[in-house]
């Protein structure tokens, strides 16, 4: 929205993640729409794709007023997360239904009263919380693991709250998961390019086998079950949350 681009040959648009857009570099919501009616005879599509409950932020998204947002369609039904992943995400949908956020609308709360899942897929939900010392190893030795089983660097993905919490971070992790590899004889050169890290908000709308959720945390307390349910939903199969600990403090796990 802020930098001009060309639109002249755009036609038809389609908007994902929109309940994380903001209206500080414009209004986004109009642009699209004039863009796709700008032909009046043949006007394009604008689809937008939305989750209010996967919400990462309190300001204004530039969406419509719910009562506004029509012709609209539901979808539900989960069906690609393991059961242990599907029963956490339940967990937190019903408890931001029962304290909402101020920036979701109440109407859309009504629109979810459970959903499905493929059951009897297995897999792994724990919560843990460490030492960051501890905590870079434990994702480390889990990485080799599932790297000597077979899964390939893009089948995982370490998440931080925060694009500055991955940027500080990052080599650290980085850093041990090499050392394993090598002692492994593995070749390393795909994790250095594999994207395994990143933001929970910037992965949005991206999925992985195995999922490291690093000290979750949100910024602003309203969303901090959107924030957990938006990490959960990335997950398919493994899913572990670890919390930070203080070095005095008692390292524990949760197997969910």
């Amino acid at each position: 929205m802020k930098d001009y681009f060309e639109t002249n040959r755009i036609q038809h648009i389609i908007v994902d993640e929109a309940q994380n857009f903001c209206t500080e570099d414009g209004n986004w919501y109009e642009k699209a729409k004039g863009i796709t009616r700008r032909v009046k005879c043949c006007p394009g599509i604008l689809w937008i794709f939305l989750d209010y409950f996967q919400t990462s932020h309190l300001k204004k998204s530039g969406l419509p007023n719910f009562l506004c947002q029509f012709p609209k369609e539901k979808l539900t039904q989960v069906v690609r997360n393991a059961d242990k992943i599907a029963e956490f995400l339940q967990q937190e949908f019903r408890k931001i239904r029962a304290n909402p956020p101020f920036s979701i609308p109440q109407g859309s709360l009504s629109m979810f009263h459970g959903f499905y899942w493929a059951q009897g897929v297995s897999g792994t939900h724990e919560i843990t919380y460490l030492t960051l010392e501890k905590m870079v190893s434990y994702v480390a030795d889990k990485c080799d693991v599932f790297l000597s089983k077979g899964y390939s660097p893009q089948d995982i993905a370490v998440l931080f709250s925060t694009d500055r919490e991955k940027k500080a971070y990052e080599h650290m992790f980085l850093r041990e998961i090499r050392k394993r590899t090598r002692a492994s004889q593995m070749n390393d050169a795909s994790i250095c390019h594999s994207n395994m890290f990143d933001s929970i908000r910037r992965f949005s709308g991206l999925e992985r086998s195995i999922v490291f959720g690093i000290n979750p945390i949100a910024t602003e307390q309203p969303i901090s079950h959107n924030l957990l349910l938006c990490l959960a939903s990335r997950a398919t199969k493994h899913l572990y949350i670890l919390y930070l600990s203080t070095p005095e403090g008692y390292s524990s796990t949760v197997a969910c």
